[in-house]
């Protein structure tokens, strides 16, 4: 048989033309030159032996598949591909051997390589250009349709080698990250950094801009986000809010500190308390886990499997306790995704400012109110029995609020995040336009400290290594954490309106309604809307940052006394 001359003999019911039909996929291994789609095509396979030849017939059935079925099946795998990624990403961050990096690189770079050809087969572009002459969609199918453009256009702008080469880096890059801020050397890290900021502005190419080259990436994390919009929402915040800072600084009257600064915080019970209070919120544990990590984050592939971690100091325990709240956000948020849309652009989540959104909401303006701290005061008890002895309720909301610069983002107090944030926005543009050199960006980093919040890092690990985006080639990122903010304070006013219970149902520790009205009004929406419609959606008004004008002025003058 194998010596045997093979003939390929299609029989096409109906008739199709032979070409489309060889074209798709394999059918068996003696078609291996040739391709059949199973997804359009039932076949058959059978051999014989006629007149001394050996012949293969293959019967094929043409099945009635619509375009749009066709594309969320194709979607279905590239997203699929994907998820992989995110648990091997997971994996390197969390239980990986540090003598797997190199081989953990090559694997990274086959799953974007290999989603990005998906992504980029032109069949997907025939797909949407058929699809996208029906005027009569409803709005799910119309926001796939669009989402789908955005990532085809934007696909295939950039060169298969090059998403490969910038997937190889990531890797390369974070374990240099990781090892700069353990040993506070920034030589480490900094022919890594180098490259990444050269893909950045590649990639910013590539993708082509109307405005400045750093537009282009601010777009990948915030539909429509550009320096033109943010310049002025930063300006007004520091004009709002800087003066708050001024004057609670300047009047030095914060609280008695002591009883956190003189002892020491068992890592054990802090994991028990984080834990308690992610389960409180609505974290479903049973479809996601809890974990440790240089930097806290959350991913994981699907609603089912959500994965967040935190990070611990035994010298204090907010950082881990308000680092989980926030971790929790983004996996509620996750779990609460529609359940109907898996694999579909549609049902992902909106953008990352609305998902800060939900992080910031969890960690600040839930996790350091009063009320909040009035329920979990016993928590810190159980936990902590010996710490907190004597501790009020009153105490735990004022160490929690406490408003002082500081040189961790992380750790920032609500009242100078936004201020990190412009730093890092600050420096990236002009990182992207050529303006810092990156032998440079230590001390420019140092300098804008100084400006911004009167410190300065007394080494590099507290100061320009602190996070880890850079090494993940996220430039453009950072301002999503102040779009967060300002969507969290509006959604939340909206959110009270509607329970007029708020208050005391945090003050009882239930939170279930108020994770309730963000299912209906943000998680259970998907992307079918963009982000600035969602808002408007959910609260009545366009973004804004007046609601969170309002609410940190609220806080601060309760808190010192100190109004704007």
């Amino acid at each position: 048989m194998q010596n045997s001359e093979h003939t390929l003999l299609l029989l096409l019911v109906p008739k199709i033309k032979l070409d489309l039909a060889l074209r798709l996929v394999d059918c068996s291994a003696c078609l291996s030159r040739y391709s059949i789609c199973g997804e359009c095509y039932q076949y058959s396979l059978s051999s014989r032996v006629f007149f001394g030849r050996n012949i293969c017939v293959c019967v094929l059935t043409r099945v009635d598949v619509s375009a749009y079925e066709e594309l969320l099946t194709r979607l279905k795998d590239i997203d699929l591909i994907r998820q992989i990624g995110s648990l091997l990403s997971w994996d390197q961050e969390v239980l990986m051997p540090p003598k797997a990096a190199p081989l953990r690189a090559e694997q990274l770079a086959w799953i974007s390589k290999t989603a990005h050809e998906r992504l980029t087969d032109a069949r997907i572009g025939e797909i949407l250009d058929e699809i996208e002459s029906n005027d009569d969609m409803d709005a799910i199918t119309s926001a796939n349709i669009r989402l789908a453009r955005e990532a085809f256009d934007r696909a295939t702008k950039l060169p298969t080698e090059f998403v490969e080469e910038m997937a190889k880096h990531r890797s390369k890059a974070l374990i240099s990250w990781t090892e700069a801020r353990e040993k506070d050397d920034f030589s480490i890290f900094r022919d890594d950094l180098e490259i990444a900021i050269g893909h950045a502005r590649m990639k910013a190419d590539f993708f082509g801009y109307d405005g400045l080259r750093y537009d282009a990436l601010l777009d990948l994390y915030e539909s429509g986000l550009t320096v033109e919009r943010l310049d002025p929402l930063f300006s007004g915040l520091r004009e709002n809010v800087a003066p708050l800072i001024k004057e609670v600084v300047e009047r030095d009257e914060g609280p008695d500190l002591s009883w956190v600064t003189e002892s020491t915080w068992s890592q054990k019970a802090q994991e028990e308390l984080s834990q308690s209070v992610s389960e409180a919120i609505g974290f479903d544990f049973e479809a996601g886990r809890r974990d440790l990590s240089t930097h806290p984050f959350c991913g994981g592939p699907n609603p089912d499997d959500v994965r967040w971690t935190t990070r611990y100091s035994e010298e204090e325990p907010f950082g881990s306790l308000f680092g989980s709240m926030h971790e929790t956000g983004h996996g509620t948020y996750e779990q609460g995704r529609p359940r109907d849309l898996d694999f579909q652009p549609a049902g992902k989540a909106n953008g990352l400012g609305i998902h800060e959104s939900q992080s910031r909401l969890w960690e600040n303006q839930i996790g350091r109110s009063r009320e909040f701290c009035e329920w979990s005061i016993p928590l810190w008890r159980k936990f902590f029995p010996e710490n907190m002895d004597g501790v009020s309720a009153e105490q735990l909301w004022q160490a929690v609020n406490l408003v002082k610069p500081g040189l961790i983002r992380v750790d920032a107090d609500e009242a100078t995040y936004n201020l990190h944030i412009m730093i890092r926005y600050e420096i990236e543009k002009q990182l992207i336009a050529g303006e810092i050199d990156v032998d440079d960006l230590p001390d420019a980093w140092d300098e804008m400290y100084h400006e911004y919040l009167g410190i300065r890092a007394p080494n590099r690990t507290l100061g320009v290594l602190q996070d880890i985006h850079w090494s993940m080639g996220a430039i453009g990122y950072f301002p999503t954490y102040t779009l967060g903010n300002l969507y969290a304070a509006q959604l939340l006013e909206s959110a009270r309106k509607d329970l007029p219970e708020h208050d005391t149902q945090i003050r009882e520790g239930d939170f279930s309604p108020l994770l309730k009205w963000m299912r209906d009004n943000v998680h259970s929406r998907g992307s079918v809307l963009e982000p600035a419609e969602l808002i408007k959606e959910a609260t009545g008004q366009d973004p804004s940052p007046d609601a969170f004008i309002r609410y940190l002025g609220s806080k601060v003058e309760r808190l010192y006394g100190v109004s704007a």
